[in-house]
């Protein structure tokens, strides 16, 4: 047997009461895994069970059957004369402890990978019920079997770039999988079955449904060579009656830890010596060692294999170009390459690394990774999306619904080759369901890239001489030629090196290159469109309706976002989201991103009102524009003097005075025209000042205090775009308010989830907090941010502030403390200390009420799930042997509610990757 899991429940704590003659419970476990199950003894009368048997349950199992698989413990209170009560689950994904346990198989350490701590009991119905001590151990064999359907020994990575502490050999490309499924809360056994048992099979379901997609996507990355996913995005399409979708895409790589001294305090089979790993590495039984065997092809870790490696400058072995394989339509096919590599379907073929040579060559030149090592991005051409509007069928079939998402793969290519640009970067899918109608969106930044960059994750940039200041504005260059541009673009001369042709605005959905000069601080702009429906929002002229609405809330979206852009006096826009919600009656769309002032685009122009001479409302709101504009810029330090901004060019309008109305005919991306009510409805709400939500300023710098995770609800009735584009602000309004003890703080760009349920919208924010000091305020900083505990709402008196001895602030400023867990979305888990990854976790949980109403209405419901799930997230980073989740995200895929039976549905999906910060 490849595998053997050992299982021991030591006791438990704070259980509920179940038997209220004597206000106790008669608790036992359930140990479930596969079709095989076994019990503990019954502990009598206590909340507070100790199992005193030292028995291990055993279960003896395959490799491919352990990542899909979950491990379920059910607590149960045992009742004499009737059923057996269900208190709660503990359902535990065995693919963490895979990834480290493979480590250790190939060492030859002893023990196997080991999950222990105190996990929570989750009911469906009850929330979090008491908690269970338990310790899981998980042993693997060797297996030299390269026919295998297992993908043990590729790690995964939530974070967008190349983990810290961690240095890429190689960048292999795109990896994505696609399983459909049927969902059982539309199986016909819902009819007669309880909603616990209902709830509780679909959160399985889901989660087996995530492991199988996590394993077939570290499949097709081990047939390329590589050892680990980053960039890795998971998510879920709930089709109704249809069935659900899982999908998963990310970015294969081959990856090696640092040379670092590692302290003892680590979680096992953290602990390895460089030679230990290397030799884990070469192991014979990994994954890559028997495919890359199959093909006669050498190891992509070792020194000496260069065929593989981003700096080598031959074609991969076994791989000849052909001049039919760069057509866009034309997937490289299996006469290109000499071998085949055995799959579950015994077919797939080895495709081409991606090396500066293939580039070309490869079907996705995509990357999910949003930030890069310095030098690799040489050209940013611009921000390529593509959408589609599809009907969903009765039977979900996973092959109909892949050619949706390579139809638009494709075109992504085709936009990214007219810009001249070879790769696709921070590329990400989303999909938005109402009924039977589907929108899939696909979105990335094209740019030409340099494979040939050290990719080792050091970001320190030295400007010296010209040729370093040269590479400080080249990203902003466009990658086309300026005097033939793709399409009607409007170009200026770069303010870096002065040759150069640069876009007069910039959008991108990856992170800004860090060479890249901007000036002030980071700001959040969002920015919503909407537009009526007006057909049902179903069946083919639903479809056909959304279709032709599509264009023109594209077009909308980006005319408000490029306006609002310009209002906070910046010319470019990063870590771009864009998503499409459908409604019963409108249908939106929320885009949402960081502004920046950069250096090499020209200073923009504030938006211009177009209307006749005599309309006074029009001379108020271009005044109140004006205002806005230079209060705007001098908030987010972007009015920099005439001497400092390159080429010396100023707009017109820079004067003293606001600037007279347009009355010219041609029209400007900057001009606004006030022909309906709307459109002075919208240039009013431009003209409103609203403080700006910081990212991070230059000024000043993370403190050493765990980051803070936060998640905001709001929910109204419908009632236009512009009232939307108020909730956006008022929800991160309400998030700032709630953090503001924090101050100063940074906030990591935020997500959002916007959906429109029965004539009401509903906006789902959630981000993290980064403390900051200010180097002027040392001291006072370092106290306010070290002494606040995560879940303090009030901030401490000043004189428990004052009985804090000193060293007791050291201790807790140099990361999570003992027995704490830090959330951050961000790749790092704070300013101070380094962390080693130990795993990815991913979780999935439903929860249903029927007391919304109590709980403080469907937002009071969604926040007391949110913490409960936070808690679980927490202790199960604790039992992975962590101290931090970094890359942290709460993805909301289901929030709905009936007011006339006062009950309520959430589904959500979390996760993140599990550090150990030292």
């Amino acid at each position: 047997m490849p595998g053997k899991i050992k299982v021991k429940v030591l006791a438990g704590r704070n259980l509920p009461v179940m038997d209220r003659a004597s206000d106790t419970t008669d608790a036992f476990v359930e140990i479930k895994f596969g079709g095989i199950t076994h019990k503990t003894d019954v502990c009598r009368k206590s909340l507070n069970p100790h199992w005193n048997s030292t028995e291990w349950y055993r279960f003896e199992v395959d490799e491919s059957e352990l990542q899909d698989e979950p491990l379920q413990l059910r607590l149960m209170d045992h009742d004499t004369y009737s059923a057996n009560d269900a208190i709660g689950k503990v359902v535990i994904s065995l693919a963490p402890l895979l990834t480290r346990e493979a480590g250790c198989a190939s060492t030859g350490a002893a023990g196997g990978a080991v999950l222990s701590g105190w996990l929570p009991v989750f009911d469906t119905l009850h929330g979090i019920r008491g908690e269970l001590h338990v310790v899981v151990k998980l042993e693997l064999f060797s297996d030299f079997n390269k026919y295998k359907t297992s993908s043990v020994g590729v790690q995964f990575f939530h974070c967008p770039m190349i983990p810290p502490g961690y240095q890429a050999t190689a960048i292999h490309g795109f990896v994505e999988e696609l399983v459909v499924n049927d969902d059982p809360e539309y199986q016909w056994i819902d009819k007669i079955r309880t909603p616990r048992a209902s709830n509780e099979a679909r959160q399985v379901a889901f989660i087996k449904l995530s492991n199988q997609v996590q394993r077939l996507v570290g499949l097709k990355a081990a047939e390329l060579g590589a050892n680990a996913v980053v960039g890795y995005q998971q998510d879920f399409d709930l089709e109704g009656e249809a069935g659900v979708v899982a999908r998963a895409i990310g970015t294969a790589v081959s990856i090696k830890p640092l040379p670092n001294p590692q302290p003892n305090n680590l979680p096992p089979c953290t602990q390895q010596s460089e030679r230990e790993r290397d030799k884990c590495d070469k192991d014979k039984g990994s994954p890559k060692h028997a495919r890359h065997e199959s093909f006669g092809g050498r190891e992509v870790g070792s020194s000496n294999a260069q065929n593989v490696s981003l700096n080598s400058s031959s074609t991969p072995l076994g791989i000849h170009r052909r001049s039919s394989d760069s057509d866009l339509s034309v997937t490289p096919k299996g006469g290109s390459q000499n071998a085949s590599v055995g799959n579950i379907g015994g077919g797939a073929i080895l495709r081409p690394s991606m090396n500066s040579n293939n580039l070309d060559m490869l079907e996705y030149p995509f990357l999910t990774m949003t930030e890069f090592p310095p030098g690799f991005i040489v050209h940013i051409g611009g921000t390529v999306c593509s959408r589609s509007v599809k009907l969903v069928d009765g039977g979900g079939e996973s092959a109909a619904r892949a050619a949706w998402w390579a139809e638009l793969r494709t075109e992504i290519r085709a936009h990214a080759r007219a810009l001249r640009c070879t790769a696709v970067l921070g590329y990400s899918e989303r999909a938005s369901v109402r009924e039977d109608v589907c929108v899939l969106s696909a979105s990335g930044t094209a740019a030409v890239i340099n494979l040939d960059c050290d990719l080792a994750t050091d970001d320190t940039v030295t400007v010296g001489d010209n040729a370093e200041e040269e590479e400080s504005c080249g990203a902003a260059h466009v990658p086309y030629s300026p005097g033939a541009p793709p399409y009607r673009a409007e170009l200026a001369g770069c303010g870096g090196c002065r040759r150069a042709r640069v876009p007069t605005v910039l959008l991108a959905t990856c992170a800004k290159p860090s060479r890249l000069v901007s000036y002030g601080k980071s700001v959040v702009v969002t920015a919503v469109a909407a537009r009526g429906r007006r057909a049902p929002p179903s069946a083919e002229p639903g479809a056909r309706d959304l279709s032709d609405q599509l264009p023109f809330l594209e077009y909308e979206l980006h005319k408000l976002l490029l306006a609002k852009l310009r209002m906070q006096g910046a010319n470019a826009l990063f870590s771009l989201q864009t998503q499409v919600a459908i409604g019963e009656r409108c249908v939106m769309a929320l885009a949402s991103g960081a502004a920046v002032r950069l250096a090499a685009l020209p200073p923009p122009a504030p938006p211009r009102i177009k209307a006749s001479e005599k309309d006074k409302n029009a001379m108020e709101i271009q005044k109140a524009l004006w205002d806005t504009f230079n209060a705007n810029k001098a908030t987010n330090g972007y009015d920099v003097a005439p001497e400092h901004i390159p080429n010396g060019v100023l707009p017109e309008c820079e004067g003293e005075e606001a600037p007279a109305l347009e009355l010219c005919a041609d029209k400007d991306t900057c001009v606004l025209e006030l022909d309906e009510a709307e459109d002075v409805e919208t240039a009013r709400a431009l003209a409103e000042r609203r403080p700006a939500s910081v990212l991070m300023s230059s000024a000043l710098r993370p403190a050493r205090a765990p980051p803070h995770a936060f998640t905001q609800v709001w929910r109204a009735r419908i009632g236009g775009g512009c009232q939307a584009e108020r909730m956006v602000s008022s929800a991160l309004a309400a998030a700032r308010y709630k953090l503001r003890r924090l101050q100063p703080a940074a906030l990591a760009a935020p997500t959002y989830h916007l959906d429109l349920p029965d004539d009401e919208i509903q906006l789902v924010v959630s981000g993290t907090a980064i403390p900051l000091q200010d180097p002027s305020k040392l001291e006072p900083a370092v106290e306010r941010n070290g002494n606040q505990d995560d879940d303090d709402i009030f901030a401490l008196d000043e004189e428990q502030l004052a009985k804090s001895p000193p060293d007791q602030v050291e201790e807790k400023n140099n990361g999570p403390g003992p027995g704490r867990v830090a959330l951050s979305s961000g790749a790092a888990a704070g300013a101070g200390g380094a962390g080693r990854r130990v795993c990815a976790l991913r979780l999935l949980f439903v929860r249903e009420t029927t007391a919304v109403r109590e709980l403080g209405g469907l937002s009071g419901f969604l926040h007391t799930f949110t913490c409960e799930v936070m808690a679980i997230v927490r202790a199960y980073t604790a039992a992975l042997g962590g101290n931090a989740l970094t890359s942290f995200y709460m993805t909301q895929l289901m929030l709905q509610d009936n007011a006339h039976k006062n009950q309520g549905q959430c589904l959500l999906s979390v996760g993140g990757d599990v550090v150990h910060v030292t």
